[in-house]
């Protein structure tokens, strides 16, 4: 085990110790199949608004979601829009001195990139960690989560096509990274898919990556259970377009290198020489595949 992989175990465990009451599916494993629900949810925004954070809320077929978005770089209705998904857990408005999210590490609070800049907040992630893996402990809530972050993904490209934007790209890491394969999956409308540390065995991950720590003991007796309601590696890989320009990290030890990567057959591929967590913080290399994103997405 190398010092990536070693630092994937590392965090996991500290996580597990330092909540030991809060687990993924602790209350219920009951749910509608993941595809399903993204099919079925909807958010309906009648207008881009750009003037801070815009509260929106999603009907699924198993309730309503609440979620949020953010203009963070308008730089006109001429210019590519980058929609950006963080990573579980983590609050992508938060833009004080000492936070550290993937949305600020990536593009602070002006970026480089000559794009309308869009961040996506998915439900349960504007509140405390622990607050939220409490929300977790129920699989309805982290499947209409995601469902959530797709419809949003779908409303903002509905809105911006009627704008006449020319190209939209959609980009998430970890979590968002998922959130953007579902997309990609079940709906269109998007010219790049960006999903960086994700990929289509969704159930997989809690059932036997070592982020199954985090799960409840009575989830993981049924890993048949997780893997039927979460995969979605049928979907994915039964599009063949060219519109995917996918990430992962080879010593991964939560979203695995060799279990992944096959949602992206005929894809170009980008891999790091890393793992989970020293692949989210190499900012450098996250920016530079986001970059030729954006220069396939003007050709």
């Amino acid at each position: 085990m190398n010092r990536h992989e070693l630092i994937d175990v590392a965090t996991i465990s500290m996580s597990r110790l330092l909540m030991p009451n809060a687990r993924f599916f602790s209350q219920s494993i009951a749910s509608a199949p993941i595809g399903d629900v993204v099919s079925g949810a909807a958010i309906d925004i009648e207008k881009l608004r750009t003037g801070g954070v815009q509260k929106v809320s999603a009907s699924t077929p198993i309730g309503e979601f609440q979620a949020a978005y953010l203009v963070s770089q308008w730089r006109g209705r001429n210019a590519p829009t980058l929609l950006y998904h963080h990573g579980s857990g983590e609050q992508p408005f938060d833009f004080g001195r000492f936070s550290s999210n993937s949305f600020r590490r990536l593009f602070g609070t002006t970026s480089d990139l000559e794009v309308n800049l869009i961040a996506l907040r998915a439900p349960f992630h504007d509140r405390s960690n622990r607050r939220y893996i409490r929300a977790m402990g129920d699989l309805n809530n982290f499947v209409g989560m995601l469902a959530t972050s797709v419809a949003l993904i779908e409303a903002l490209t509905d809105r911006l096509r009627a704008t006449g934007c020319p190209a939209i790209l959609a980009a998430g890491i970890s979590l968002g990274g998922w959130a953007v394969n579902l997309h990609r999956a079940y709906y269109v409308g998007v010219d790049r898919y960006v999903p960086m540390f994700a990929g289509a065995q969704l159930g997989d991950m809690f059932v036997s990556s070592v982020y199954r720590k985090l799960v409840a003991e009575s989830a993981r007796q049924n890993p048949a259970v997780l893997r039927n309601i979460l995969d979605f590696e049928n979907a994915v890989t039964s599009t063949d377009a060219d519109d995917c320009d996918p990430l992962l990290a080879r010593h991964d030890r939560i979203i695995e290198f060799e279990t992944q990567r096959s949602a992206y057959e005929g894809s170009d591929l980008g891999i790091l020489e890393k793992g989970h967590i020293t692949g989210s913080f190499a900012t450098d290399a996250l920016q530079a595949h986001i970059q030729r994103s954006v220069v396939k997405a003007r050709e």
